[in-house]
C-alpha cells in the first residue's frame, strides 16, 4: 500500500460525461439490461415497476409499465435437459432493470440486492416461488434450489443483480442432508436457534424466524435466517409468512452491503424454510 506504483494503478475517476458514455455503453451490452431482452432464452414471466412501486416512486428513468424484474430460461442449463424430461428447468431471475445505483459515480457502483426496497424483494421471492412452482409441474422434477451469486469472489460471471432456479430430477446434496437429519432430530432447527442465542449469535429474532452469524457453515462467514414455523415447499408458503420471511432476508443482505457472497434457500415438506449465506473473502474456487 505504500508503493506508489501501485496506488498509481488505479484509473482516475472518469468525467460526469465520459461516465455516462462508459454505463451506457455497459447497459446497451449487458443482456439483462432493458432494451436486451431480444438476447436472452425467452421470457417466461415478468413484474412491472407499477406492481411493485406506486405512481409517485416508480424508479428514476422507468415507467409503471416497464418491467422491475424479468424470468428467462438459463441459456445453458445448470441440469441437463435429459434429465428434467427433455425439457429446460434452469431459470435467471433479473431483479431489477437497473444495472448501476441511481447515484452512480463510477462503474463500480452496481445495483446490489440489499439496495432494493424491501417490497421490491418480497416480489422477488414472490416471483422464485412460482418459478418453483412452474419447475415442480414438471414431473421429473424433484427439487428445485434457489441460489444467488453477488460478486467477482462468489463465482458471478453476471454484475447485473439476478438469481438462479435450478429444478432437479432428484433431491439436491445439502437439502437430502437437511432431511435425513431433520428425521432422526426433529428438534435440531429450535435447538440450533436456542444455541445461536445463547452464544450471542443472534441478529434478529421475532414471528417465528430468527437470523444469525453461524460457525457451523461451510465458510468462515456463515449467515442462516431459519423460519420454524414454515415447514412446506416454497410455492405454499401463505403470502404474509413469505413476505416476512423476505424482510429478514432483506435485513441482512443490507447489512452486508456490497460485500460478496453466495446464497442458498433450502425448502420442501419435511425442513423448516432457510436460508444460508456464506460471506466471500477470496475468488471462488469450487474445491
Amino acid at each position: 500500500l505504500t508503493n506508489p506504483q501501485h496506488l498509481a494503478a488505479s484509473p482516475p475517476p472518469l468525467a460526469p460525461r465520459e461516465l455516462q458514455v462508459e454505463m451506457e455503453r455497459v447497459r446497451n451490452t449487458c443482456v439483462f439490461c432493458p432494451g436486451n431482452e431480444a438476447m436472452t432464452m425467452e421470457e417466461v414471466m415478468r413484474v412491472t415497476y407499477g406492481e411493485i412501486y406506486d405512481s409517485t416512486s416508480v424508479p428514476s428513468g422507468f415507467h409503471a409499465d416497464d418491467w422491475a424484474i424479468r424470468v428467462v430460461r438459463n441459456i445453458i442449463p445448470r441440469v441437463p435437459e435429459e434429465c428434467t424430461g427433455g425439457k429446460n428447468e434452469s431459470y435467471v431471475i433479473i431483479e431489477d432493470g437497473r444495472h448501476f445505483l441511481p447515484d452512480a459515480t463510477g462503474l463500480s457502483d452496481l445495483m446490489w440486492s440489499g439496495a432494493l426496497p424491501a417490497q421490491h424483494c418480497y416480489h422477488v421471492f414472490r416471483v422464485a416461488a412460482e418459478v418453483v412452482r412452474r419447475s415442480m409441474a414438471n414431473t421429473t422434477v424433484k427439487s428445485v434450489l434457489i441460489r444467488k451469486h453477488q460478486g467477482r469472489e462468489s463465482g458471478a460471471s453476471q454484475p447485473h443483480i439476478h438469481i438462479q432456479a435450478i429444478g432437479a430430477d432428484r433431491i439436491f446434496p445439502d437439502v437430502e442432508r437437511d432431511l435425513a437429519v431433520t428425521a432422526q432430530h426433529p428438534h435440531i432447527w429450535q435447538e440450533c436457534v436456542d444455541l445461536m442465542r445463547e452464544l450471542g449469535f443472534h441478529i434478529e429474532e421475532g414471528e417465528g424466524i430468527a437470523s444469525h452469524w453461524s460457525p457451523f457453515g461451510k465458510f468462515g462467514r456463515h449467515f442462516e435466517v431459519i423460519s420454524l414455523q414454515d415447514w412446506q415447499p416454497l410455492p405454499d408458503m401463505p403470502d404474509t409468512r413469505l413476505r416476512l420471511f423476505a424482510q429478514y432476508t432483506h435485513r441482512l443482505l443490507r447489512a452486508l452491503g456490497t460485500a460478496p457472497y453466495d446464497l442458498e434457500i433450502h425448502h420442501g415438506d419435511g425442513i423448516p424454510l432457510h436460508l444460508h449465506l456464506n460471506g466471500r473473502r477470496y475468488v471462488y474456487a469450487n474445491i
